[in-house]
């Protein structure tokens, strides 16, 4: 982007793989996505395509691969530009989902993990964009791939890393915790692969140093960027998490980033132990963050100090937005049922059942999938929250993270509606 406008950006115009040897496939699949987009039954809605996430940054992870050739381990992240009253909103949703599932589905991309997401959003939703880090990107970095750069508003821009909310950061955090879960049980059950849980984990200790990064003052809008700043800002400030803890997560940070750069490959390791450390260290920064924005040097104290911590940081106009747009959605208000939403009143608001819950069944996840006292105290209440009934310590932590994230990724519907 230049001069305040979104340019025409064509596949193979820039660079998008981290690993050069992989530029023109790439381009060859950005291609087809656009040709089916441009198909699809909203198409003539569709202002443009924005390609964002590390492909726009040319930070997109692709490694070799001995059957299928490559295998992607980044996602391809698309915001879609749609004029309004050509094409309902429901058909848009249908379209852009018939979309997702055609390209992902199809049989040589799911073997090389191909996975596209569509985001659709309003002319007039990108003027009103809050500046938060998602934002930044997407102004710094993100390429129109196919589209009319006349049609395409750009949003309000920050002036600098100081501009994005402190609340936007912990929110990435929290979200990032609850995909670790999910990342954790599948590991758990023995039905991930190691690189794809090597990439996961990597994944989570960029976003945490990202979060962080806003927090520290240093914040820059690409991985290449971010790096450096974040690791001197952290150096220079041990007291945050205290010297010992520092000096791991900046070690954890830079070899994260060596992995999703391509300069070194996933080996074999022992994803428990970093599962523990990523704990250990999460925790911590979900403290610090979280006291930082209540203006307190103390912890959160037991299990159901998290749930408490996150209702205060709520605010009214934003705890009354989040019913409102639950309220607005019966059936989706079916699916999360009487004893999620009579939980939610209690904490405050849905919101912060979800992502209490998820950071309970991360900071505790041996307790929880145990028979130990205050293990059973913990999942008892939280399976009433939620309406899970199982059998034994190990299966009531796994169905008490999917029906975390299901509900998570409904709120996340809500939220982008």
């Amino acid at each position: 982007m230049t001069d305040g406008a979104f340019n025409l950006s064509p596949p193979g115009s820039f660079p998008l793989s981290a690993d050069p040897a992989f530029e023109d496939e790439v381009r060859r699949e950005l291609e087809q996505l656009i040709v089916r987009v441009r198909n699809c039954a909203a198409a003539p809605s569709v202002a443009g395509v924005l390609l964002t996430g590390s492909f726009a940054r040319g930070e997109g992870t692709i490694i070799a691969h001995p059957r299928t050739t490559s295998r992607w381990l980044s996602d391809v992240e698309c915001l879609v530009v749609v004029r309004g009253g050509i094409v309902s909103k429901r058909e848009i949703q249908r379209s852009m989902r018939q979309v997702e599932r055609d390209t992902n589905s199809d049989l040589a991309n799911a073997e090389r993990g191909i996975k596209v997401e569509l985001r659709a959003i309003l002319t007039q939703g990108m003027t009103r964009l809050r500046p938060a880090i998602f934002t930044r990107e997407l102004c710094e970095h993100a390429k129109l791939l196919w589209g009319d750069p006349d049609a395409i508003p750009v949003p309000r821009m920050p002036s600098s890393g100081d501009a994005i909310s402190k609340y936007d950061a912990f929110r990435l955090l929290n979200n990032r915790i609850i995909e670790q879960i999910a990342v954790r049980s599948e590991y758990a059950d023995r039905v991930s692969d190691s690189t794809a849980t090597a990439y996961s984990l990597a994944k989570f200790w960029i976003d945490l140093g990202t979060s962080l990064s806003v927090f520290l003052g240093c914040y820059r809008p690409g991985y290449r960027s971010r790096q450096k700043p974040f690791e001197d800002a952290l150096g220079a400030h041990k007291e945050i998490l205290g010297a010992e803890m520092c000096g791991r997560l900046i070690s954890r940070f830079r070899n994260a980033m060596a992995q999703k750069l391509g300069q070194t490959g996933f080996p074999p390791g022992d994803p428990a132990q970093e599962f523990n450390e990523a704990v250990e260290i999460a925790r911590a920064t979900w403290n610090w963050e979280s006291g930082q924005l209540l203006g307190t040097n103390t912890a959160a104290g037991d299990w159901r100090g998290i749930f408490a911590r996150l209702s205060n940081l709520e605010t009214a106009a934003q705890r009354f937005r989040g019913w409102a747009r639950v309220l607005r959605r019966p059936s989706e208000l079916r699916q999360l049922g009487p004893r999620a939403m009579l939980a939610a009143a209690r904490v405050g608001s849905l919101a912060t059942l979800i992502y209490g819950t998820g950071c309970v069944i991360d900071f505790f996840w041996d307790e929880i999938g145990s028979d130990r006292s205050r293990g059973t105290e913990m999942a008892a209440e939280l399976c009433r929250a939620l309406g899970v009934d199982a059998r034994d310590a190990s299966e009531r932590r796994r169905l008490l993270t999917r029906a975390t994230l299901g509900a998570w990724e409904r709120h996340l519907r809500f939220a982008a509606a």
